[in-house]
């Protein structure tokens, strides 16, 4: 198992030799150690570097093993402490259990009860973190649906929440990866942290070392004031999470790479490394392992990545979750408009779930949102025809503009008919590749995106 996917033990003791000792046997048994000499530098490395338990001296100079164990669970109240102690301050160590302490162990120690010790104050860690996971399942159902698809995608979500593992989420474009980012990151033991978000294909290749690793003011022309990277901003027990990350360029596979390998990066103009306690989460909707076999995608970085992977399947495949959406969807569109609730009939539930979504959700929550906008009382199917498979309204024909329509109406009428072919079809070729889209189309990615913003009109988040 990676380093950086095992257990992580704080050791907050005032002897050094103690903390040798104890570092040696806990690394021996699988563990990774932190060590601070003290209470204020263990609290602040416990801040930092979110363990999984604690074993705490009892009597240290300063700040004393009682007081670092109230400020600790202060903190975070399901931490593990083990408090360490000699014969003469058992009765401490009792007392310390009665404010919270998981358990106590007596110096000199055994190394193999020692070890036992610290697994089940780590066992317990993981048992409390995967007791809000079951909160996912309830989540995802009131996001996603609860056909058998989706039941299958929370148990994927339940199995490596509360790990450290990295995790690639796939799925076609609109399916609702980000919310199943969303879910890995906000019941795991990162929640208290940033979770960063992260859009591959939308950063240029000139600007991935700075927007990544951030640079120091004065590193080059233009950067007038010191920039924190978005690794930088998650780099503290906080979730950074690289959406599309196919669409990342090959310096920028490499950069990313060195940096999942070192754990640590440096701001541009800068020799001074910054540590990363992080979890990566990428999303994709293309096929990873046949980019990297093909050679455009770095097969070393797939599996860097792909430590757990998580498909989210597409709408056509959970028909069932169909009238779900779209009566939630329906209903948030009428309730942001101030307009009372309205029916959806039978009949234009029954097109709904027939029509295939190639947009999956997102499609789905747009055209809903439009409907909510032209319709009243009940939805009927002959409103739900009008609309669906359009990612816009129809552009007005030439009889509907006024009676004497100007040359300058008609040539934009049918500009905006061409151009919103033209965008759409490219991104049906490109498999729902938006950056694939604007080469085939020869624009840059942000023009091409801000383009089907504007067709598409959708909410924050990709998916439901």
């Amino acid at each position: 198992m990676a380093a950086q996917n095992r257990a992580r033990v704080l050791l907050i003791d005032d002897d050094q030799d103690m903390r040798w000792a104890m570092r040696n046997v806990l690394a021996g048994a699988g563990f990774d150690v932190e060590e601070a000499q003290g209470g204020q530098p263990g609290l602040e490395l416990a801040g930092q570097q979110s363990p999984d338990a604690v074993v705490l001296d009892i009597c240290m100079p300063g700040m004393g093993g009682e007081e670092v164990l109230r400020r600790l669970l202060d903190r975070d109240r399901h931490l593990p402490v083990v408090i360490a102690t000699a014969y003469a301050s058992i009765a401490g160590a009792v007392g310390a259990m009665r404010e919270g302490a998981f358990e106590y162990i007596t110096k000199p120690f055994r190394n193999e009860l020692f070890v036992q010790s610290v697994k089940r104050a780590v066992s317990r860690r993981q048992t409390l973190c995967a007791a809000p996971a079951s909160n996912v399942r309830a989540a995802i159902f009131s996001m996603m649906g609860q056909s058998p698809a989706i039941q299958k995608l929370v148990d994927e979500i339940e199995t490596v929440v509360c790990s450290e593992y990295s995790v690639v989420i796939q799925g076609e474009s609109g399916s609702g990866k980000e919310i199943v980012a969303r879910c890995l990151h906000k019941y795991s033991r990162r929640a208290a942290r940033p979770l960063v978000i992260v859009d591959c294909g939308a950063v240029a290749e000139s600007l991935l070392s700075s927007e990544f690793f951030g640079h120091e003011k004065g590193a080059f022309t233009g950067a007038g004031d010191r920039h924190r990277g978005w690794f930088e901003a998650a780099a503290n027990g906080g979730t950074i999470f690289l959406d599309e990350v196919g669409n990342l360029v090959e310096s920028g596979q490499k950069a990313l790479l060195r940096t999942l390998e070192d754990r640590t990066i440096r701001r541009i103009g800068s020799t001074e490394p910054i540590n990363l306690d992080l979890r990566v989460l990428a999303a994709t909707n293309e096929d990873l392992k046949a980019r990297a076999r093909a050679g455009v995608f770095r097969e070393d970085l797939y599996y860097r990545l792909t430590e757990y992977v998580i498909t989210v399947p597409p709408l056509r495949s959970r028909r069932e979750d169909i009238p779900f959406l779209a009566r939630r969807f329906f209903a948030d569109a009428r309730e942001s408009l101030g307009r009372p609730l309205a029916e959806i009939g039978p009949d234009a539930l029954d097109m709904l779930c027939a029509y295939s979504w190639p947009g999956n959700a997102r499609e789905l929550r747009n055209v809903m949102r439009r409907i909510a906008l032209v319709s009243s009382d009940i939805l009927s199917a002959a409103r739900v025809s009008g609309l669906i498979g359009r990612t816009e309204a129809p552009p007005p024909q030439i009889e509907d503009l006024n009676d004497s329509p100007s040359l300058r109406d008609r040539v934009r009428c049918q500009v905006r008919t061409v151009e919103r072919d033209a965008i759409l079809a490219a991104l049906s070729h490109a498999k729902g590749n938006k950056a694939e889209a604007a080469r085939l189309l020869g624009i840059d990615y942000k023009t091409y995106r801000t383009k089907l913003k504007l067709l598409e009109r959708p909410a924050e988040g990709d998916g439901p």
